[in-house]
C-alpha cells in the first residue's frame, strides 16, 4: 500500500481501517507519514486505534519526535498534551527529560501527573530530584502516584531518598520511607542504617513507616536494624518490631502505597 493511500485511511470513519493503516506507517517505518500521522494521532478518540498509533509514532521517533515534544506546551488542550506526554514515556529517551520537567508542576493537574509518570518510565537519574521536591503531597491518590514515579527509578533513586529522610519537614521523611518500603529488597538495601536512624524519629509516623521499609530489606543490615528497634521507647514501634523479628522479610507494596 503506498504512503498516499496509508495516509487518506488514517482518517477513514472505520475505525479497523485507522488502525491497520497506522500498523503499517509503523511496520514500514512511513517517515513521509510522520506529519499526518502525529495529527492522526491527536485527533483519534478510539483508545486500540490511539494506542497502536502511538506505537507507530514510536517506530518513527527521529521524524515525529520535534512534533511530539511541541504538543505538550501549555497551548495545546490538555487531551493533546497527556496523549503527548504519554507518547514521549513511550520514547523512553533520556534527551526528552529536559522537556518533561517543567512540566511536572504544570497548573493543569492530569499533565503534571502525566509529566511525572513519563518521568518513571523513561528513568533518566536526574529526573529524581525534581520528582523529590514533591515529597510529602497530602491527597492519598497524588501521593500514591508519586511513590510509583519515583520507586520506578529503583536503586537510582535511593541516595536521595536518603537524603530525604532528613528532611525538616516530617511528611517528607514519611513519604522517603514509604517510598523505600515500595522499592524494597534488593534496590533499598543500602539505606538500611539510614532507615534504622529514622526508626528513632520523633514522629511516630515517620518511624512506622522507615520500620516497615527495614521489613521488605533482606540484608544483614536490616535485620541488624529490625533488632535494634525491639529496645525502641515507642511502644507501638518496639510491638512492629517484634513481630517483624519473628518472621522472614516479604514484599508488601500494598502497603506503602496506601499509608496515609
Amino acid at each position: 500500500m503506498s504512503a498516499a493511500e496509508l495516509l487518506e485511511k488514517l482518517s477513514d470513519p472505520d475505525r479497523s481501517v485507522r488502525n491497520t493503516a497506522a500498523l503499517a506507517i509503523g511496520s514500514q517505518a512511513e517517515t513521509g507519514c510522520a506529519g499526518a500521522l502525529v495529527d492522526a494521532l491527536w485527533a483519534e478518540q478510539d483508545f486500540f486505534v490511539r494506542e497502536t498509533m502511538t506505537w507507530a509514532v514510536t517506530r518513527l521517533e527521529e521524524a515525529t519526535r520535534p512534533a511530539v515534544l511541541s504538543a505538550v506546551g501549555a497551548d495545546r488542550p490538555r487531551e493533546v498534551r497527556v496523549q503527548a506526554l504519554h507518547t514521549v514515556s513511550k520514547f523512553a529517551n533520556p534527551e526528552t527529560v529536559d522537556v518533561v520537567l517543567p512540566y511536572v508542576t504544570d497548573p493543569d493537574g492530569a499533565v503534571a501527573r502525566k509529566a511525572r509518570w513519563a518521568l518513571g518510565r523513561i528513568k533518566e537519574p536526574r529526573a529524581v530530584p525534581h520528582l523529590l521536591a514533591l515529597l510529602g503531597e497530602q491527597d492519598i491518590e497524588e501521593r500514591n502516584a508519586l511513590t510509583d514515579d519515583v520507586a520506578a527509578f529503583g536503586s537510582a533513586a535511593v541516595p536521595s531518598l536518603i537524603a530525604a529522610l532528613g528532611a525538616d519537614d516530617h511528611a517528607v521523611r514519611q513519604h522517603a520511607a514509604d517510598i523505600l518500603c515500595y522499592i524494597g529488597h534488593p534496590d533499598a538495601e543500602g539505606a538500611a542504617d539510614a532507615l534504622g536512624a529514622a526508626v528513632a524519629d520523633s514522629e511516630s509516623r515517620v518511624a512506622m513507616a522507615a520500620l516497615m521499609a527495614l521489613g521488605e530489606l533482606r540484608g544483614t543490615a536490616a535485620r541488624r536494624q529490625i533488632e535494634a528497634a525491639r529496645e525502641a521507647g515507642d511502644p507501638q514501634v518496639r510491638g512492629a518490631a517484634e513481630r517483624l523479628a519473628a518472621r522472614k522479610p516479604r514484599r508488601a507494596s500494598v502497603r506503602a502505597r496506601s499509608a496515609g
